[in-house]
Parts: structure tokens; C-alpha cells; sequence
């Protein structure tokens, strides 16, 4: 019963985060793709540690340079998710604002949301 209860209060105070790119055509191999689900704010944070460690160890050239611009891509992402988050919760789904940084983001997702292999 206290499993069940806990439960539901975790479902019920967790957010709800619905994919803001649905029907965008994205032509990125499946296996090559950044999802919208990577660039939330806990990998932001992430990738910007890795990212100012390898930059101090100057880590960012050669075999390393791949790793470093995919950490940097996980913050391009999120920074665009964010503001597209943000535009619709501050003046609507279907404001200006909101359609026009939902189509940055989506548009960088299906043509930049690729990993560097």
C-alpha cells in the first residue's frame, strides 16, 4: 500500500514534458540522432563540466575534438529547448514568440541534432 501510495505521488508531482517537435521531419540516421529527451537540464549540466574540463586540460583537438563538440551540442540544445519552453509558458503555445523559437529549436534539432561520432 505504501508502495502504491508513493506511487502515485511521485506520477502526480512529476513533470509532464510533452515533445515540442512532434511532426518535424528530421532526416538524421535514427542511431546519429540527439533526442529532445538528451538536452534536459541535468545532461546541460553535465556536459558543461566535461565541456570546462577538457577545455582546461585542453582536451578539445584531435581525438578529443568529437567528444567536445558534442558536449558543446547538448548545451546548444538545451539553451534553444529552454527558450522554446520558456516563450510558451510566458505568452502562450500559439504566440509568436513561442512559434518562433519552437522552429529554432526544432529546426536546429533536424538538421544540427546529430552526434559527432
Amino acid at each position: 500500500m505504501v508502495i502504491a501510495v508513493s506511487l502515485a505521488v511521485a506520477l502526480a508531482v512529476a513533470p509532464v514534458t510533452q515533445e515540442l517537435c512532434v511532426g518535424y521531419r528530421n532526416g538524421i540516421e535514427p542511431d546519429m540522432r540527439i533526442r529532445e529527451s538528451d538536452l534536459g537540464q541535468p545532461a546541460a549540466v553535465i556536459a558543461a563540466e566535461r565541456l570546462r574540463d577538457m577545455v582546461g586540460r585542453g582536451e578539445v583537438t584531435g581525438g578529443f575534438q568529437h567528444g567536445a563538440l558534442n558536449q558543446a551540442k547538448v548545451i546548444h540544445g538545451h539553451i534553444l529547448l529552454r527558450q522554446a519552453i520558456e516563450d510558451q509558458r510566458q505568452f502562450g503555445r500559439d504566440s509568436a514568440e513561442a512559434a518562433s523559437s519552437t522552429n529554432a529549436f526544432c529546426s536546429w534539432l533536424e538538421t544540427e541534432g546529430f552526434w559527432y561520432d
